[in-house]
């Protein structure tokens, strides 16, 4: 996947479940609502075709979106 294709907040959000933040935590940490925070969830789930965000932060990691 091109890293263009994610837009910021997705990136900070993908940083953030890394570092083991929830979403409630990452709603506040992005002051957004928790319902935004889902529907972002839920569009990286897509952009890199995972079932879960376990699998999602696996294929991030190792296309090189995040860093632990």
């Amino acid at each position: 996947m091109n890293k263009e294709l994610l837009t910021e907040q997705e990136h900070k959000m993908l940083q953030l479940f890394a570092k083991s933040y929830n979403r409630k935590n990452i709603a506040d940490e992005l002051n957004i609502s928790y319902s935004s925070c889902r529907k972002l969830v839920n569009a990286l789930l897509k952009k890199f075709e995972a079932d879960n965000l376990t699998s999602c932060l696996i294929k991030a990691y190792d296309e090189g979106f995040i860093k632990l």
